[in-house]
């Protein structure tokens, strides 16, 4: 039942790479500055040295959490029923499709409930992954309206004027710093989000669009009218895709919300992350991971005749379990993911 269910009715969580980690946290180093170029010299004789710089760095890490899905069947139901209807399948089938399905969620709006699809203390998802706080992804700009002035921890550091290797890059759409001031979707932006991924070092990675299914739908409709750019992709288990400049367009039911519009013109930090689809993402997927803690991945555990409910007295007479899953989403790097921000909602 697992391996059969656990990657259908999801998109980003297939794409994500899940590795190991034999402790609560991940960690991981983030070079934030490049080692000095004068270590780089021309050698016109033999003999001659050069001078070797060590790059700057700053260590992240993530902290696993336990996410957990519950089901139970009392046992004259399991009886009544054995005739025509395997009750405890069907519940056993619909937690594992809920811990598949808030996996997919937490991965998109982390921790995020308000405005979003995520968990109390949960990870860090796209949602907060996605943001920067005064640069275009370590490239400072001098007007105001471009900062988003973000000030979010971000896997044990917090965003500030100082912290550019944190930023991601972004791409905006229709006038910056104009009260409401949104743009279309254009092949521009699509365009521009590549070339600063590309400049970012992403260029030989694996990256896909993501946005919510009605802005493929939009997207797709772009496309179609020209074929220079435009492809399709075939995926595992008889799936085809659309691609642009062989970038994958993939969508999401949980992008939807994910909005972010400059609403101010003083800065982006004035944003409007309410219920709007305002945002897609270039994603750099050589850059996210699912680290698993001790192999627990949407493990089953059964449980017998113990009564769930905290008011429940005595013995229950029923049959349930849970699936649980230990483990943390992370970004390793920022600057070569892009936010397309500022969009008009499709």
């Amino acid at each position: 039942m697992i391996a059969d269910t656990i990657n259908r009715g999801v998109d980003l969580k297939p794409l994500v790479t899940r590795k190991p980690v034999n402790q609560l946290s991940y960690f991981w180093n983030l070079r934030t500055a490049l080692s000095s170029t004068v270590n780089v010299t021309i050698q016109g004789t033999e003999g001659q040295s050069g001078i070797p710089y060590s790059s700057t760095k700053i260590q992240l890490f993530g902290q696993c959490v336990s996410m957990r899905s519950d089901y139970e069947v009392s046992n004259i139901m399991i009886a009544g029923s054995s005739s025509y209807y395997n009750a405890l399948a069907d519940e056993a089938q619909a937690a594992l499709d809920n811990l598949k399905l808030y996996e997919e969620r937490c991965m998109i709006s982390g921790s995020e409930t308000t405005n979003g699809y995520g968990l109390s203390n949960c990870w860090n998802g796209l949602f907060q992954c996605m943001k920067w706080n005064v640069s275009n992804g370590g490239v400072t700009h001098g007007a105001a309206a471009e900062d988003m002035e973000d000030t979010t921890a971000m896997f044990g550091v917090t965003r500030a004027s100082g912290t550019t290797y944190l930023d991601v890059s972004y791409t905006w759409a229709g006038t910056i710093g104009s009260a409401g001031a949104t743009g279309v979707l254009e092949l521009a932006h699509l365009d521009k989000s590549i070339t600063i991924s590309n400049k970012k070092g992403a260029k030989d990675h694996q990256r896909i669009f993501f946005m919510s299914e009605e802005r493929v739908d939009e997207a797709n409709q772009l496309l179609q009218p020209q074929q220079r750019f435009a492809g399709t992709l075939n995926l595992e288990g008889g799936f085809t895709i659309s691609t642009y400049k062989g970038v994958p367009l993939i969508g999401s039911r949980y992008m939807d919300l994910c909005g972010f519009t400059n609403i101010t013109s003083a800065s982006a930090g004035a944003v409007d992350a309410s219920t709007a689809d305002n945002s897609m993402y270039l994603l750099d997927l050589d850059l996210i991971e699912f680290r698993v803690l001790g192999g627990v991945d949407a493990q089953h555990v059964a449980v017998f005749n113990v009564a769930y409910n905290a008011t429940a007295k005595g013995r229950e007479d029923s049959t349930g379990g849970f699936f649980k899953t230990y483990g943390v989403f992370i970004m390793k790097a920022f600057n070569p993911h892009v936010h397309i921000f500022n969009l008009t909602a499709p």
